[in-house]
């Protein structure tokens, strides 16, 4: 497992069993399997791997004791022997040429950073209200590269140069790090693009409670972007008004990708995107204050 050409990296926390699927994608993969490696993050040191579990022969598992998956990708980071350093979520399963046509993309084209795409699949035919809103708002990959040069860790590959210049990923944020380091990434004038043939199939959040649970650790996430010395009351409350405007550019959004969904389908989703901005911005707000920022 020395200077493999490509690693790809999978923090996990409690979730052997889609991990186990996501694994499984990877066993496939049309990228030739003796210039990968594998590297799997546990990070809850007393959820041991389970009996008799299916580890490829390119894949090792590891314990990374500090809480947060940003954490865990550093750890990966730093045991990876791979010049590009690929990065999925245990609850993704990679199309088969996932690999290859990130590689490929890499070395015929001037560019550092990928973020691939992300398709979203359903439990059922029927939607959920969560699921209708993740519909439209869940892992935009093209548009977080056009409009801030930044990508997901659901599907990113970097050249590992990036990282020697840049730093890693910051390990006190639970939420939003990605962003955070893609926004390092660019201003040192590191170029990402966007691959949509460099696919990753992820589950779509099925309940409302999901999707607030999200809302409060990115609250959090975003609380740890300011400057400790910037995190005042006065400017705090201040943030919080500015926070709590109603999302009206996000209308446009909706009918364009929810062409196919009911004009009471748009609205609920608009609220949904409402209600769940609120409880963001007061997460962020008591974080500022003080509260312990949420793993959930």
């Amino acid at each position: 497992m020395n200077n493999k050409e490509v690693s790809i990296i999978i923090p996990t926390y409690k979730d052997w069993d889609r991990l186990s699927l996501c694994l499984n994608s990877l066993k496939e993969q049309s990228y030739n399997p003796e210039l990968f490696e594998i590297i799997v993050v546990n990070n809850y040191a007393e959820d041991k791997i389970p009996a008799g579990y299916d580890i490829p022969q390119n894949c090792k598992v590891i314990t990374e004791k500090t809480p947060g998956s940003y954490a865990a990708r550093n750890t990966g980071i730093s045991l990876s022997t791979g010049s590009i350093i690929g990065f999925t979520d245990s609850d993704c399963i990679a199309d088969k040429d996932w690999i290859t046509n990130a590689v490929k993309f890499l070395e015929s084209n001037d560019c550092d950073r990928i973020a691939g795409r992300i398709n979203l699949y359903y439990h059922s035919k029927k939607l959920t209200e969560a699921e209708l809103y993740e519909k439209i708002y869940a892992f935009n990959q093209d548009i977080y590269v056009n409009q801030d040069g930044t990508g997901v860790t659901g599907n990113m590959f970097s050249y590992r140069h990036v990282f020697d210049k840049v730093g890693l990923f910051r390990e006190d944020l639970l939420s939003g790090g990605d962003y955070e380091w893609s926004i390092r990434a660019r201003d040192a004038g590191f170029k990402i693009e966007y691959v949509d043939n460099a696919v990753i199939n992820h589950p779509a959040r099925h309940n409302l409670s999901e999707l607030i649970s999200k809302a409060k650790r990115v609250g959090g996430g975003q609380a740890g972007f300011g400057k400790p010395e910037g995190k005042n009351k006065f400017k705090s409350i201040i943030n919080l008004i500015y926070d709590l405007r109603p999302p009206v550019k996000s209308i446009r959004l909706i009918q364009k990708k929810g062409k196919d969904l009911r004009l009471a389908e748009k609205i609920l989703v608009f609220y949904i995107r409402y209600y769940l901005s609120v409880i963001t911005a007061r997460e962020k707000f008591m974080v500022n204050l003080g509260k312990t920022a949420q793993r959930n």
